[in-house]
């Protein structure tokens, strides 16, 4: 069931759009199994670090948690529920031998992905209220802190580990309406950055990290303020595309690899449509140089100050970034 979820989300933006099931089907049936299965509860935790490496016991909860770790990344990205509540999720000891070091520490990250999931996918009277709630900001803020301080001394060398912390980082500043967009530029290139890296293994999570990086460079493209450095972000991660032949997987043809590649085509067309340069529009014209020699500042507001276009954070809330690159 996990790999026929895996599968299914290869091939994403089909299932996403209707032909053939989705990989919320298969998640949902393997979750369904395991519970009939008790994989859930910790009852053999001394066999889980000890014994034969392939026994029930021990497959059995290594199962469990990809099912928990790809369960929050499923629902963040897609702005659907959990099928694992927070209360049948709980890491103990043994799960860092059992597991290994960073794949225990993306578990670890994983639960503060359900925590983030959980407040934005209850309901649309809940994700306005945790929107405009500074407190649950600053809880998962300070969470995310907490986990960077445990890994600091041995992330700097495991790029996957680093990069799915900048993914998450990334995802709490764009649901926090306070945010700049100048705080969200440094996770997104960064993001980017490592993706481009032949240190990055390709793992089921990369289209994740390339999806929310890209939808945020494309918001980031829209103010003045970053508009340079998200364009630059943008080629980058379509030159990171054409030299590994794939992101999320080892052929691009087909895929997240191949809607990611699409979306930045488009958004290419859309820039040289309007003329090929960053200048904004209206500026340059007649018009706006007849504004300027009457003093007034339609691009600005009453203190003389440019304003900042606001990011797109409602989209990102009901349709998740793997949903909005497909809009």
């Amino acid at each position: 069931m996990i790999l026929l979820g895996l599968e299914s989300d290869n091939c994403g933006p089909a299932t996403m759009r209707g032909y053939g099931p989705p990989r919320a089907v298969w998640l949902g049936a393997a979750v369904g199994l395991a519970y009939n299965l008790k994989l859930h509860q910790n009852r053999s935790r001394e066999k889980y670090a000890n014994g034969d490496s392939d026994s029930d016991e021990r497959l059995g909860r290594r199962a469990w948690w990809v099912l928990v770790i790809l369960d929050r990344w499923h629902a963040i990205s897609t702005s659907s529920p959990l099928f694992i509540p927070d209360s049948s999720v709980v890491l103990v000891p043994e799960d860092h031998l059992l597991l290994g070091l960073v794949p225990f520490h993306i578990a670890r990250l994983s639960c503060i992905l359900g925590h983030l999931a959980e407040a934005f996918t209850t309901s649309d009277e809940a994700v306005s209220a945790a929107l405009h709630n500074p407190f649950i900001s600053k809880l998962l803020r300070g969470e995310l802190e907490r986990f960077r301080e445990s890994v600091d001394g041995i992330w700097g060398s495991l790029n996957l580990l680093h990069v799915a912390y900048y993914h998450v980082k990334l995802l709490v500043l764009r649901h926090n309406p306070t945010s700049e967009p100048h705080q969200l530029l440094g996770p997104a290139s960064r993001v980017v950055t490592m993706l481009g890296s032949p240190n990055t293994p390709i793992t089921p999570l990369n289209h994740h990290f390339a999806a929310l990086a890209l939808v945020t460079l494309v918001d980031l493209a829209e103010n003045q303020e970053t508009r340079e450095e998200a364009w630059k972000g943008i080629q980058q991660l379509a030159d990171a595309l054409e030299q590994r032949r794939g992101i999320a997987t080892a052929e691009d043809s087909f895929g997240w690899d191949r809607a990611i590649k699409d979306l930045i085509t488009r958004r290419k067309i859309d820039r040289i449509g309007g003329g090929g340069s960053d200048i904004p529009p209206g500026h340059g014209s007649l018009q706006h140089l007849a504004e300027l020699a009457v003093g007034e500042r339609s691009p600005r507001d009453t203190t003389g100050l440019v304003r900042i276009k606001p990011l797109n954070t409602e989209t990102l809330q009901r349709h998740g970034y793997l949903g909005s690159i497909l809009l």
